[in-house]
């Protein structure tokens, strides 16, 4: 797949500062159970740390397991999350919000009242004369030939209009029925590895067109290396392996609690 077929955001920053986070994949959920605290629990001492680093996040898609603005609406379970968040961004700390297959529909109480930074695909900036690449994936990688256009649906003005006619209540209800990340954590089937294989030969592609690190999600496999030091890393997820990125004057690092 060429670069050029689908939308490369570039960077909005007021204040880029090292070091970088990465995250990717964490579906914090609506569903209250003792898996969901725990994992909750770990993601919140790690926006701790942070906001105790003074340096940057980017959200590489699926954060929530389902997130809908509509009326500045936050569910009770995702409160202590959005209050990390809107306590980094009140300390200065920028957050880059890229769009992924469970929480594109991100624009408005996140972007309007935390000023979150907001992309609805792949992102690009330059750092220390380094070109990075980050995007969530989903745009790559999926079983079904339909996804796609059903992607394409579900973003488009219309299908969000219509779910704004549901009491909000009813759309998380629905949107975390249709996904099943949080329905039976233990036994979600694994991403297969010619899937896995072909989100590594699309992130080796940015390397071959000149990115120094390329960066994605989805396939929730946690994997990097090096290329004639470039990077090319799939950050894994929050639900088995508690992965993130970590980039500071050192260079990229995926880091496993």
């Amino acid at each position: 797949m060429n670069i050029s077929s689908y939308t490369v955001s570039d960077l909005q920053s007021e204040r880029l500062a090292l070091p970088f986070y990465f995250l990717s994949d964490t579906h914090i959920s609506t569903k209250a159970d003792a898996e969901q605290d725990a994992r909750l629990k770990d993601m919140l001492a790690l926006l701790e740390q942070i906001l105790e680093s003074k340096g940057t996040l980017f959200i590489l898609g699926d954060f929530f397991d389902f997130w809908f603005d509509k009326a500045n609406y936050v569910p009770h379970t995702l409160k202590p999350v959005v209050a990390a968040l809107r306590a980094l961004r009140s300390a200065g700390i920028e957050i880059h919000y890229l769009g992924g297959n469970h929480d594109f529909w991100v624009r408005g109480y996140l972007t309007r009242e935390l000023g979150i930074h907001f992309y609805p695909d792949a992102l690009q900036f330059n750092w220390n004369s380094k070109r990075i690449y980050c995007q969530h994936g989903d745009h790559v990688v999926y079983n079904n030939p339909q996804y796609p256009l059903t992607r394409q649906i579900m973003r488009a003005p219309l299908a969000i209009s219509l779910l704004k006619c549901l009491p909000i209540r009813w759309t998380y209800g629905l949107g975390e029925r249709v996904s099943h990340y949080n329905q039976n954590i233990p036994k979600i089937p694994r991403v297969s590895e010619l899937l896995i294989a072909k989100m590594h030969d699309f992130l080796k592609d940015r390397l071959d067109e000149g990115f120094d690190v390329a960066l994605s999600g989805h396939v929730h496999a946690p994997h990097c290396e090096t290329h004639d030091g470039k990077t090319l890393a799939v950050l894994g997820d929050w639900i088995h392996h508690r992965s993130y990125g970590l980039m500071d004057e050192k260079g990229f690092n995926l880091i496993e609690l």
